[in-house]
């Protein structure tokens, strides 16, 4: 279905923009090299969001070892980017968020999906 296309799209944009503001390109960079070699494209992000989430885990565990992230847990920082990527989207979509505390990212980005199929099947209708 084309809508979920496009929303896909956005949800792609959106997550890669994050993670290299938060992160900086190099690392986004290394870890899409190494999801690569895993045989997981971008293109897969939106069908598997928490395989995807969970590389990402995986990957700053690695790193805090080192001196980037020794304060903070990679739960912590992922957590963080899947609230920000949320914020991001509803703020796109004209969805309201207000939540406070822990967030489900992918049942946001389900409410967030059919949000915008919802808006984009009312304004099908009035052009009719």
């Amino acid at each position: 279905m084309k809508v979920l296309d496009e929303f896909d799209e956005v949800l792609v944009m959106v997550i890669d923009e994050t993670l290299r503001y938060s992160l900086g390109d190099r690392t986004v960079e290394i870890f899409y090299e190494y999801l690569r070699r895993k045989g997981f494209t971008l293109s897969k992000i939106p069908q598997n969001l928490e395989l995807f989430f969970g590389e990402l885990r995986n990957i700053l565990d690695f790193e805090s070892y080192g001196t980037r992230f020794h304060s903070v847990s990679s739960m912590g920082i992922v957590s963080i980017l899947e609230r920000t990527i949320i914020q991001l989207l509803c703020k796109r979509f004209g969805v309201e968020f207000n939540e406070k505390g822990p967030i489900c990212f992918s049942e946001w980005v389900e409410k967030v999906r059919e949000a915008y199929a919802e808006r984009l099947k009312k304004n099908f209708q009035k052009r009719r």
